[in-house]
């Protein structure tokens, strides 16, 4: 027994020298100072709770700068026997104006407009300009003084996989905010027996009540308006499509070359 003893001993002794050592790696005890060779290891986690965080808060960002400047629509076309009703968001744009799809007045004449804000309040609108082909209309609100500044990104079309962000009013619930990416590059779409378009696949839900609904970038830029979707039972089924900010820029500009047009007209027949 002293012989194997002796043999083992060394062993031990090495063993506790390592387990002792290894020791001083610990966190120390509370109110102790810890010594210079103590090692923290940091929580792997920290870094994408900073993310996460910071995604919120810009996401809450986006909300804020969108939220003054979405309404829902409300039209209502008097017949004979009924009434027909159509339900979709706009958006406030500078002078007074509000962007919508031309889907949700699909008559000329007895339109009866009505733009609901966030805090409840109604006001009633004109309808000033029209664009089959593109499903763009606007809208004049005389009781609004003016809207938020918000900018059109008219450069190159978005990514594939960049984030976007919409607040609309889907199914009536006016102040949804919701988020997707771009799905497709941008796809030419048939929307007439002569007429193609130009539209941008996202991957934000769209139900009736969110045509007209700005689509924004990260940076707060609107990239697009919300105007159909692709489904067969009705519903959505995962893909919508907006017109591209370069759409609604060449509709902006050629309303106001008309209005020019028409108030010069105007000033010579006095």
């Amino acid at each position: 027994m002293t012989w194997r003893n002796s043999l083992l001993r060394p062993f031990f002794e090495v063993s506790c020298i390592i387990l002792l050592g290894g020791c001083n790696n610990f966190p120390s005890p509370v109110g102790q100072k810890p010594s210079k060779d103590t090692i923290y290891i940091p929580s792997a986690f920290s870094n994408e709770f900073n993310f996460i965080e910071e995604r919120d808060a810009r996401r809450n960002e986006l909300f804020s700068l969108l939220r003054p400047l979405v309404y829902r629509i409300e039209v209502s076309i008097p017949l004979l026997y009924r009434t027909e009703r159509y339900q979709g968001t706009g958006w406030g744009w500078a002078k007074r104006y509000i962007w919508t799809c031309k889907h949700l007045l699909p008559a000329e004449k007895n339109l009866r407009v009505e733009v609901w804000d966030m805090e409840g309040s109604c006001h009633e609108a004109k309808v000033v300009w029209r664009d089959s082909i593109a499903d763009v209309a606007l809208l004049r609100i005389d009781t609004i003084c003016d809207f938020p500044s918000v900018s059109l990104h008219s450069g190159s079309f978005p990514k594939v996989g960049e984030s976007v962000f919409t607040v609309g009013a889907p199914l009536g619930l006016l102040g949804t905010f919701q988020e997707g990416f771009v799905a497709a590059e941008p796809r030419l779409m048939n929307v007439g027996k002569n007429y193609s378009q130009v539209l941008l696949q996202l991957s934000i839900p769209a139900q009736v009540g969110s045509s007209g609904s700005p689509v924004v970038d990260k940076q707060g830029r609107v990239i697009g308006m919300i105007s159909d979707i692709a489904t067969i039972s009705g519903g959505y089924e995962g893909i919508s499509f907006a017109i591209p900010a370069q759409v609604l820029s060449q509709v902006w500009e050629a309303y106001c070359n008309f209005a020019s047009n028409d108030s010069e007209r105007a000033c010579k027949s006095r």
